[in-house]
């Protein structure tokens, strides 16, 4: 006897048949999008140079900053990215933002028994329109806060000024 076996027939409908050509498509420009060569922008070029910036570590014990030295490297403490070395630190005294009850206002005001550890630094750079990129891939900005390890030490602060190479 012969078995009576359906064959595999497939009906789509026009809806069906739109949802199928629009997830194709989809799938199309996901794979065209991440396997496309990056094209550079025009009007972006890239130049090599050294950069020097200042970071001001903040709220250190009074006489731990001795612990800074020229010449030390300092890595980026989030992602390991190499951001210079160490020309030059100065101490000041620590000041910090504290509310003045009577006035009902925010005084800078300083904090006895800490300083903030002014720190130079000197690094390789690539100079684009959008940003200047340390050696190691680091992003610099003034006014972002930069999480550091050194020799000895890790300290967070914010960059407080960049100096380009032929600039002022």
């Amino acid at each position: 006897m012969e078995q009576n076996s359906p064959k595999f027939r497939l009906r789509l409908n026009l809806f069906d048949g739109i949802i199928l050509v629009l997830a194709l498509a989809a799938g199309a420009f996901l794979l065209w999008s991440t396997f496309k060569p990056a094209a550079s922008a025009p009007g972006s070029t890239a130049s090599a140079s050294t950069v020097r910036y200042t970071v001001r570590f903040q709220r250190w014990i009074e006489g731990t900053s001795s612990l800074v030295q020229p010449g030390g490297s300092l890595v980026d403490n989030i992602k390991n990215f190499e951001m210079g070395s160490v020309v030059s630190s100065q101490s000041v005294p620590a000041q910090s933002l504290q509310l003045n009850h009577g006035e009902r206002r925010y005084v800078l005001a300083t904090a006895p028994g800490y300083e903030d550890v002014l720190v130079t630094v000197e690094s390789p750079c690539t100079i684009t329109d959008e940003a200047i990129t340390l050696g190691g891939g680091y992003a610099l900005r003034v006014g972002a806060i930069a999480y550091i390890r050194g020799e000895g030490y890790m300290a967070s602060g914010p960059i407080i000024s960049i100096e380009r190479e032929g600039q002022k």
